[in-house]
């Protein structure tokens, strides 16, 4: 009879945790089996400056594309300024990032910044600057850099074979703007070395300003009696510093200057005649694949890669876009018809 009551009570206990447990909630759809949300991917962006069209270009994009896949994007800008971009990312890291964009203002700077993400475990995209002396950089994202200077030392060169150079690069702290230079001299260099090219002036423009280019290209043409046959600008605010410069001498459309970037103002300059090409690169397309990039590296996911850039340690794997050659000749064609100007934008 004792037996009986204690198997009894037994099976009570075992009906009573069993209506419980069948009375448990199953997990929302988009939970993980421990009833914990599925983490969203954060992302953290630093960018060196607003101060161009071409990198409000990328933060927009950036921003649109994030929004459109669910991922958190936290954007910070060093405004050109080494020490604001370290604090920055520093605070980036404290704040869950699962992956750091950073184009860098300092090239060489920046390798400290890869040096404590990588000890918290978060890969890094180099965003279109290269960022050097650093073995732990994940993946480098930009466009052929040499193939830029390429691009408009071949149009220069052809454009004037002979004659008086004014050759400006970009910022020192800048890799690209070495590369670019590296890739235009392939084709003046040799003509240099015959002689058939005298150059007045060559000098890097200091973080890029305007204001440094147009000292530049006043203090050549003061020296030179105005005497300059063409003009190497590496990207569109330094040509418009240069046309200004130009302009103040009466030469503006009459010495061959390049470009880069497609900005509207140059491209305004292009069909007016007062600059002679841009390069190209569609930031839309780089912004976008930053994104993808980053969600594939907070999934632990392979990245398909197709090129190497050696950056001082080791050869980073890299994705590279292809930049374009943009003249009077095929602007509306390249910029406005892929909506990436308007025709309103040329008035």
């Amino acid at each position: 009879m004792k037996r009986s009551k204690i198997f009894a009570w037994m099976l009570a206990v075992l009906m009573v945790v069993t209506l419980f447990a069948g009375c448990s909630k199953p997990a929302p759809a988009g939970e993980t089996s421990a009833n914990a949300p599925a983490k969203k991917i954060k992302v953290g962006l630093s960018l060196p400056t607003q101060r161009e069209e071409r990198w409000v270009r990328d933060k927009e994009k950036m921003e649109q594309v994030a929004a459109e896949k669910g991922i958190e994007l936290i954007v910070k800008v060093a405004d050109a300024n080494m020490q604001e971009q370290i604090t920055q990312v520093e605070s980036l890291l404290t704040q869950g990032i699962d992956v750091l964009i950073l184009a860098p203002h300092d090239a060489a700077a920046a390798a400290t910044l890869v040096e404590k993400a990588n000890k918290e475990g978060i890969p890094v995209i180099s965003y279109d600057r290269l960022i050097t002396n650093t073995d732990k950089l994940d993946i480098y994202l930009s466009f052929d850099n040499v193939k830029v200077g390429e691009l408009q030392g071949k149009y220069i060169t052809e454009k004037v074979s002979e004659g008086n150079y004014i050759i400006m690069s970009g910022a020192p702290t800048d890799n690209n703007a070495k590369l670019f230079k590296a890739g235009a001299m392939k084709y003046i260099q040799p003509l240099i070395d015959a002689g058939k090219i005298k150059v007045i002036a060559e000098q890097a423009v200091e973080n890029w300003v305007p204001e440094n280019a147009l000292k530049i290209v006043e203090a050549a043409l003061s020296a030179n009696n105005n005497e300059v046959d063409a003009i190497l600008a590496p990207n569109d605010g330094t040509a418009g510093a240069a046309i200004q410069a130009l302009a103040a001498q009466g030469l503006a459309g009459k010495v061959p200057i390049t470009g880069q970037d497609a900005e509207k103002a140059a491209a305004k300059r292009i069909m007016e005649g007062t600059q002679s090409m841009t390069i190209f690169k569609d930031t839309r397309e780089l912004g976008a694949a930053a994104i993808d990039i980053a969600i594939q590296l907070a999934n632990g996911e392979k990245v398909a890669t197709n090129g190497e850039v050696d950056n001082g340690k080791i050869a980073v794997p890299s994705v590279l876009l292809e930049p374009k050659i943009v003249t009077k000749d095929n602007l509306k064609e390249v910029l406005v018809d892929s909506g990436y100007i308007s025709e309103a934008d040329l008035k």
